[in-house]
């Protein structure tokens, strides 16, 4: 079988007890679209036609092409072959032969970056958000985030508030992918720092188990990646530096 394949050095493809967090550019050439649709399973790429707008398709494509490229890296398989499976609230994870690998993983996509997760026996969520004034009001912290976020939020310098507001709403929703309950868990039930500059944590009203990392993907974006376990290494890659290659594989 004929397949994009990324190439990991033996480090990156034994991923341990590790982290891996990447980031990607869903802004692509029409003439790298059609790879990466390749690999999609017709059930992908039944959904990516539901999209009315091109734009919005390719980026869907991008988005799971990318995923199913680096999945396939980490396990050493045709990307295409792949099998995923869903859990209530729409979580992805795989299915079929590598039910059984331990590799776990989630995304995110916001604006014109996407990012991933992977890890090893852990429990993981992923969030990214294109920061944008408009969608920072008081009112949504007012509906969505704890007491306790609010006071912080409002204490902070007027040129901190959007980051402020971003870091805060990133680490809820990966917080709410990893535990596959999406807004079934009311946002406002339990607290994470938010202030820039300083370290991402929860404050209250989650289980010690839960550990979360922060970053910038790409400048006017907040993420965060929220998994379970003792705290370990978090390793950030960007997918636009491996090459890719058509290679027999499978």
């Amino acid at each position: 079988m004929l397949g994009v394949r990324i190439q990991f050095t033996p480090e990156i493809a034994n991923i341990g007890h590790e982290i891996h967090v990447w980031h990607a550019s869903l802004i692509r050439a029409d003439e790298a679209i059609s790879p990466l649709e390749s690999l999609l399973s017709s059930d992908e790429k039944i959904r990516a036609d539901r999209f009315h707008f091109a734009r919005d398709r390719n980026r869907y494509v991008v988005a799971r092409g990318e995923l199913r490229e680096l999945l396939g890296a980490y396990l050493q398989q045709a990307p295409a072959s792949l099998e995923f499976s869903y859990a209530q609230h729409g979580k992805p994870f795989l299915a079929g032969k590598n039910a059984g690998s331990g590799l776990s993983f989630n995304l995110s996509h916001s604006g014109d970056v996407v990012v991933y997760a992977f890890a090893k026996e852990r429990t993981l969520g992923i969030d990214v958000e294109q920061m944008r004034a408009d969608a920072a009001g008081d009112e949504i912290a007012q509906r969505y985030f704890s007491a306790r976020e609010i006071d912080e939020l409002r204490n902070l310098p007027v040129g901190e508030k959007m980051q402020g507001f971003f870091n805060c709403w990133t680490r809820k929703e990966a917080y709410l992918k990893a535990t596959g309950m999406g807004f079934q868990l009311a946002l406002d039930r339990f607290a994470v720092s938010l202030a820039p500059g300083q370290p991402a944590q929860f404050l209250s009203g989650v289980e010690t188990k839960w550990q979360i990392a922060a970053h910038c993907p790409a400048e006017g974006y907040a993420a965060a990646v929220v998994y379970d376990g003792a705290p370990c290494a978090v390793q950030y890659f960007s997918a636009e530096n491996w090459e890719r290659q058509e290679t027999k594989i499978g």
